[in-house]
């Protein structure tokens, strides 16, 4: 590592490290870590943006922002210097304090990757008049910009929790007063990925009852979607090529009206080859689905619900990459 990564990594540690120091402060458990977007094992990238300023005594400001980074690989920094590229009226009318506006600017003049627009931490962003090389070892600086951060998040959480908005109809993704839970899990990046159109109605079914509160419905499609999502998974495979040792296509002996029983079986071959925690942890998935009673509604039942969002969650990080990408065995 060059000094400079390590100067880098040293901001971003200490970053994070003010930033979970403010998150401690709402004294909240952990199933409510989510609400947050740099908490648990989530990976964000850094940017910072020197752009070109009217105000007088100052050569440039800095903006900053932090995006999703999907690839949970690890935290990033970005410079960048496109003080000569926004030396433009068009974007110098944009006010200092607007970063998002100013961002749109860039993304509609490709100087920046338009995909940042729907993974910014709206949160996160900020903006200063001193140099950042001097401002990043500056401790009054990250406490700042973070306490901030974190602050917003609770508070449009809290609103959401207390506010429900609209669902919208189907096949849009719903907007839930649940938004930071599903944020947490990026469900819309999954089911853009999957594209197929009958799992999307499924899953946004379960969001909808969710949004009502309806946990015995919501579980019971969770559960039809968990399965949904072994069986898209296993074709997968199938349509790969993948056979086995004798040749024989993944499907063979698979059942005409297959149980989510039938289903761990066959993620116990290869080529998933689940271990028996892993079999344990997907049957304790469908026994939450039908332990939720419908004659009652409340924390318990939600937090099943929870729990089963979550595993399809994981199935998906876990299994679904593979059962695309993978190259095959072929008879």
């Amino acid at each position: 590592m060059t000094d400079f990564e390590k100067r880098e990594d040293d901001f971003l540690t200490k970053l994070h490290a003010a930033y979970l120091e403010r998150v401690k402060f709402y004294h909240l458990p952990n199933t409510e870590l989510t609400r947050f977007s740099w908490t648990e094992n989530k990976k964000i990238i850094v940017y910072a943006i020197k752009v070109y300023t009217d105000l007088a005594y100052y050569d440039y400001s800095t903006m900053y922002f932090a995006i999703k980074n999907n690839s949970q690989i690890d935290n990033k920094l970005i410079t960048l210097d496109m003080i000569n590229n926004t030396k433009t009226p068009k974007f110098s009318r944009i006010t200092d304090a607007d970063v998002l506006k100013r961002t749109a600017w860039l993304i509609n003049e490709k100087l920046i990757d338009k995909k940042i627009n729907s993974l910014i931490i709206k949160s996160s962003v900020n903006s200063s008049f001193t140099p950042f090389e001097k401002e990043k070892d500056e401790k009054n600086f990250y406490v700042t910009w973070v306490q901030r951060w974190v602050d917003k998040e609770y508070d449009e959480t809290q609103k959401a929790e207390s506010m429900s908005t609209p669902v919208q109809s189907f096949p849009n993704f719903p907007d839930t007063k649940q938004r930071f839970f599903i944020d947490r899990y990026h469900f819309k990046d999954m089911l853009d990925t999957i594209d197929d159109s009958q799992f999307t109605d499924e899953f946004n079914q379960c969001l909808f009852a969710y949004e009502l509160e309806k946990w015995f419905l919501c579980a019971t499609g969770l559960g039809s979607c968990l399965e949904h999502l072994m069986l898209i998974i296993l074709t997968n495979y199938d349509n790969n090529g993948y056979r086995d040792a004798k040749g024989d296509r993944i499907f063979k002996g698979f059942p005409k009206n297959p149980t989510a029983q039938d289903y761990v079986r066959y993620f116990k071959k290869e080529p998933i080859n689940i271990t028996s925690r892993q079999a344990t942890f997907i049957n304790l998935l469908f026994t939450a689905r039908n332990s939720v009673d419908h004659h009652n509604t409340g924390k318990t039942q939600k937090n099943l619900c929870d729990l089963l969002l979550d595993g399809i969650s994981d199935m998906y990080n876990d299994y679904y990459s593979n059962s695309v990408l993978l190259n095959p065995k072929k008879s």
